[in-house]
């Protein structure tokens, strides 16, 4: 709204003034309730103490959650305070300046006989010897038009930041502004983009596209954007403008009758770059959205609750056409960001119901040849298949079809939300179903382009993305995330390890070999019982640290089918052996030895299972490089708990890893073979290693080098014949 000369030049700026002094006073004292300095009682040390104390029983997930929560409060309501204050500061700074501009326009215009009426109406002075030329005068109202303009674009800026701060009846939010530039830039930007975003997406042409994606760039990271993007197009608005935006056999950006050329013949460039463009969309919008999510607005907790009550919408173009449900647009965006932790929970869960009770028989209609279906996912029903463009655009070779995949995405980036998924029982056991129960759907993308169902081989994505997220749920680290270290581990990591196990083996030789690699950071992660088991002599169902044997050798027997797998789960598991040399205090020091040998039993056996296997060789599933390519020990750091990480200057550890590596590399092309007396002939300078670490640890111990590498080797055989002889199919030895 504009400002008129009059408001402008008589405009009182003392009770501005005065408000900024008082929102000055009031930071200072939330900031000493929020931060302390006085010495008083203060949040921050409230947050410590509730953080810091051995919380039990409902106190430990109500009580505890309740002051952290508080404590977090009195930091929202400082961040409101000072970007309440920064604002009417600014605010008041601007318009001291707009009507000091103002005054010496018409001081200037009064010695050049021009006179500025008190309604603004700018004209010649009537005593005036010489007249104004109407150049002149014209150019003095110019000025004035542009001050008055300028103060209502700060007047309309201040005014809209406020009222992002005054939306929440009942809650503080984390953001503000640092100044009302910042707030002019990000205010404009999204209010451009939601006007775009607002207007029918198969009309934009791929210029404001650009300008979308453009938008995204320049405010990526910015909260009050991201915030204010999500709350002002709300769930359905977002999920409208994603499924036409993709909707290409629609897009018809002239307006022709009869869109957009459906076979790509005519406009395949065009149609090209739109993809490109889509796919950066994709990414940009999805990180947006992610940051939204994890803001505290009204307007976001009403967002996230609405984006969960339509994952079962069905959404159509202007045709009554059918493109995606709300599940698999917003699955896709959520393949990238980072989003808010207990809003992907509450998504998983929904997103499990709705397939479970929607799972089902799908009989063709319509005249449709094709023979009935049982056990038929609903995105892979016949009336879900209207449309044939992708609802996906990336490098993942995935139609987007499969809403599961996108979700995964997102978890593996979020551990603690995965960590949740897969231990709940309730609403849904996520991880039966996830792991056991769902039906197959294959939406791959062959090389004849997108609605070929066909065949596919390894890497599916839904496998690809459900490991990396179970891998993150079992062990607490991002697995994109090469610099995290990992967390002490919960009861719930160590459920979900259990549980995962018990599935994943019963699968055989139809594990997913996508999951390989990430059931190995799994194994690496939870060393300590990996090691446990491998080198127990029995079964003993009363040791909480004890796995399934027999599922353990299953599994590792899957892993090993992989050469990198292989190695990433053998490098990690040296470092266990070692850590438990030098940290395990038996009865009898000889028993971290044997136990060591004992695992190098047990992996050896997973490794000819795996390469000897009849079943996975006609698979042409266990062929390995025939030259040592293994390049993970950056990954194992990342997954080894930090209380058992060795140091940079373990030097034992080293020639441990590399005598490993050389024995590898020596036996990389050698017929896989067991036979008697050459069992470890491709472990012994590993066996021989882990001999001197033993030995430097317990220099008192009885024995040389020699005939301690001996024992190791000998128990190296009896872990070998244990695994041999757990029951279950075993090849020919």
């Amino acid at each position: 709204m504009a400002l008129t000369y009059q408001e402008l030049h008589h405009l009182r700026l003392g009770t501005l003034h005065m408000a900024v002094t008082d929102w000055e006073k009031m930071v200072a004292k939330l900031d000493k309730l929020a931060n302390g300095g006085d010495g008083e009682i203060n949040a921050a040390d409230l947050e410590k103490k509730a953080k810091a104390a051995s919380w039990k029983g409902v106190n430990a997930t109500v009580t505890k959650a309740f002051t952290t929560k508080t404590a977090d409060q009195f930091q929202d309501i400082l961040t409101e305070a000072r970007s309440v204050h920064t604002v009417l500061h600014d605010a008041h700074k601007k318009f001291t300046s707009h009507k000091k501009k103002l005054k010496e326009i018409v001081e200037r215009a009064a010695k050049q006989d021009i006179h500025v009426t008190a309604q603004g109406t700018v004209k010649a002075r009537d005593d005036a010897e010489k007249k104004p030329t109407q150049g002149e005068i014209d150019a003095i109202a110019g000025e004035i038009k542009t001050v008055l303009g300028e103060a209502a674009e700060t007047d309309s800026t201040a005014a809209a930041a406020l009222r992002f701060h005054a939306k929440d009846k009942y809650d503080f939010g984390s953001t503000g502004f640092k100044s009302l530039g910042e707030a002019k830039k990000v205010i404009k930007d999204s209010n451009a983009f939601v006007k775009l975003a607002e207007t029918d997406p198969t009309k934009l042409s791929n210029k404001q596209l650009t300008q979308l994606n453009d938008l995204l760039k320049a405010n990526q990271g910015d909260p009050v954007f991201a915030e204010r993007v999500a709350g002002e197009l709300g769930a359905k608005g977002m999920l409208k403008f994603w499924s036409g935006a993709t909707n290409i056999d629609s897009w018809d950006p002239d307006g022709k009758k009869g869109g957009y050329d459906p076979a790509g013949i005519a406009n395949k460039d065009e149609k090209d770059a739109r993809m490109k463009l889509l796919s950066t969309m994709e990414q940009r919008l999805g990180s947006t959205l992610g940051l939204a999510s994890r803001q505290d607005g009204e307007s976001i907790h009403q967002w996230k609750d609405q984006m969960v009550a339509l994952g079962g919408h069905q959404f159509a173009d202007g045709d009554g056409k059918k493109r995606g449900y709300g599940f698999q647009l917003m699955s896709n965006l959520m393949r990238n960001g980072t989003y808010d932790k207990d809003f992907l929970t509450n998504y998983g869960n929904h997103l499990v119901a709705y397939e479970k009770k929607h799972t089902g028989d799908d009989e063709p209609s319509g005249g449709i040849a094709s023979p009935k279906r049982h056990n038929v996912l609903p995105w892979d029903k016949h009336d879900a298949l209207d449309q044939t463009d992708p609802l996906h655009f990336g490098d993942d070779k995935d139609a987007g079809t499969d809403p599961m995949t996108g979700f995964m995405k997102a978890l593996s980036r979020t551990p603690d939300a995965s960590t949740d998924f897969f231990s709940s029982h309730e609403p849904e056991d996520n991880l039966k179903w996830v792991l056991k129960d769902r039906p197959v759907l294959d939406d791959s993308i062959p090389d004849g382009g997108y609605g070929v169902v066909h065949e596919q081989k390894t890497p599916r994505p839904y496998w690809e993305s459900t490991g990396a997220a179970l891998a993150a749920g079992a062990t607490g680290v991002d697995p994109g995330d090469h610099s995290a270290k990992a967390p002490p581990h919960t009861p719930e990591h160590r459920e979900i390890l259990d549980r995962s196990l018990d599935y994943l083996s019963a699968k055989k030789d139809d594990f997913p070999p996508e999951m390989r690699d990430d059931m190995a950071k799994v194994f690496v992660n939870h060393g300590d019982v990996f090691h446990h088991t491998a080198s127990a002599q029995a079964d003993h169902p009363n040791d909480p640290r004890e796995l399934d044997r027999r599922q353990l050798l299953e599994v590792t027997k899957q892993i090993s089918r992989d050469q990198g797998a292989y190695g990433l789960l053998n490098d990690g598991i040296n470092h266990e052996l070692v850590h438990d040399i030098r940290t395990d205090k038996p009865e009898d020091p000889r028993e971290t030895l044997q136990r060591a040998g004992h695992t190098v039993g047990f992996l050896e056996e997973a490794r000819y299972q795996a390469l000897a296997d009849k079943v996975a060789a006609d698979k042409e599933d266990a062929v390995w490089q025939q030259t040592w390519g293994y390049h993970g020990a950056g990954i194992v750091s990342s997954f080894i708990p930090e209380a058992h990480l060795a140091g940079a200057a373990d030097r034992g550890l080293y020639v441990l890893s590399q005598d490993w590596r050389m024995d590898e590399e020596k036996r990389i092309g050698e017929e896989n073979r067991q036979q008697s007396g050459q069992t470890f002939k491709g472990r012994e300078h590993q066996l021989e290693s882990l001999a001197k670490i033993w030995k430097q640890q317990n220099p008192h111990e009885e024995g040389t080098v020699y005939t301690i590498t001996g024992e190791a080797g000998n128990a190296a055989l009896r872990g070998n014949a244990a695994a041999q002889g757990l029951p279950g199919r075993q090849p020919a030895h």
